[in-house]
């Protein structure tokens, strides 16, 4: 059995999908008989209060980030040191208190693989300076492809500087994980690799998923939209979701709410969502953890997923739990791509609309409120399907 090292600047208690998708690998190899150590930051980067309890009994161990709230206040308008000398994002300060950290715990862990996941640039770059100092096996789950493979960039220092990292951990990880087979041919062709590549999609947990309360009818007078997961102007603009939605909150006789679960956008988003929302209600709430968020979708009337033509090659693990819980999904996607083609093979519940659209947004709103829920055999799409090639990876 092996003994494993996984290098993520965001756990648990922290929630998120990529967490998720972590959290799922962990328990999964456990089960397999795998000991399983984890290496983050310290929970004040995440504004969350400290659980050593929790901590000690999961093996996760803690390096020094600087705080949200001290984060924050170095990139604010009057200080805005942070995002200047931060090259590999948020996390940056923590990569020289996790690298001495992680490096003291292989040896005194007896560790044999370190496991780490992208899209955040100092996790990885943390887990291949650890590996390449202890001659320690690495394999790498980009779960997301860097941006520079797909879209145009501007040639800065925080580029070079990232593009470095992935290059090296490119170089040095045993394996690469991708979740598509889009990410996997665009990966191989930009880095002239293929042969350490292996697809293990994104999923859900039918185990989580099975605990759920069914859908129970309301008897209010609202439509409730729930979106689940973070948003920004580059590639999931709520705005013009927002605009398609107060304009039919005005011909509807029941009020629309749209809640949005998840990451707190900036001051100048909100602003502008409360600008066009005069009919419509936006209640925009922070992170919850997996369960009650998935609770919360599953009594929702419509399920919005947002993902422009920029994530073309990649599915979040979201449009596998909104294909599970079996309710009307409102797909504003990029036409042709990796989640436009898996959303088509279970059309029954989906309304798709091109993100590209206004038009289209505004004309296909009506259209979800008026979605007959068909129950759906997705059981092909759990993760845990999916999972037992990791195990073949790790005993390679």
């Amino acid at each position: 059995m092996a003994r494993i090292l996984i290098v993520a600047a965001e756990f648990e208690p922290f929630s998120s999908s990529g967490i998720n998708r972590i959290s799922f690998f962990k328990k999964h190899l456990e089960k397999q008989g795998h000991f399983v150590a984890v290496l983050s930051t310290v929970t004040s980067a995440q504004n969350l209060p400290t659980n050593t309890a929790i901590d000690k009994s999961n093996q996760v161990y803690r390096a020094y980030s600087i705080s949200m709230l001290f984060r924050r206040l170095l990139s604010s308008r009057r200080l805005p040191i942070h995002p200047k000398l931060a090259l590999s994002g948020k996390y940056a300060t923590w990569v020289p208190f996790a690298v001495k950290k992680g490096t003291k715990l292989v040896k005194k862990l007896d560790i044999d693989l370190v496991f780490t996941s992208f899209p955040d640039f100092a996790s990885v770059q943390v887990a291949e300076i650890i590996a390449r100092k202890t001659s320690t096996k690495l394999i790498t789950d980009l779960r997301d492809p860097p941006y520079w493979i797909y879209e145009k960039f501007f040639e800065n220092k925080k580029t070079h500087f990232c593009q470095k990292i992935i290059k090296d951990v490119i170089k040095n990880s045993h394996k690469i994980i991708v979740c598509t087979s889009d990410s996997k041919n665009s990966i191989a062709t930009y880095y002239n690799i293929d042969e350490k590549i292996q697809i293990i999609g994104n999923g859900y947990n039918a185990d989580v998923i099975a605990e759920l309360t069914p859908y129970t009818q309301r008897n209010d007078n609202f439509i409730e939209v729930v979106h689940i997961g973070s948003f920004y102007d580059e590639g999931r603009d709520i705005k013009p979701i927002v605009f398609a939605l107060e304009q039919q909150a005005k011909q509807q006789n029941k009020q629309i709410k749209l809640r949005l679960i998840g990451d707190i956008p900036d001051d100048k988003t909100i602003s502008k969502i409360n600008e066009i929302a005069q009919s419509l209600i936006v209640s925009i709430e922070p992170p919850v953890e997996m369960f009650k968020a998935l609770s919360i979708a599953q009594q929702a009337d419509v399920l919005l997923l947002l993902q422009g033509e920029r994530f073309n090659r990649q599915i979040p693990a979201k449009v596998y739990e909104y294909l599970a819980l079996n309710r009307p999904i409102w797909a504003v996607v990029g036409i042709n791509g990796a989640t436009h083609r898996l959303l088509n093979d279970y059309s029954q519940n989906v309304v798709i609309t091109d993100y590209s659209d206004q038009a289209a947004i505004n004309r296909d709103v009506n259209k979800t409120f008026t979605v007959k829920v068909e129950p759906l055999n997705v059981s092909n799409l759990s993760r845990q399907k999916q999972i037992s090639i990791l195990n073949t990876l790790i005993e390679q």
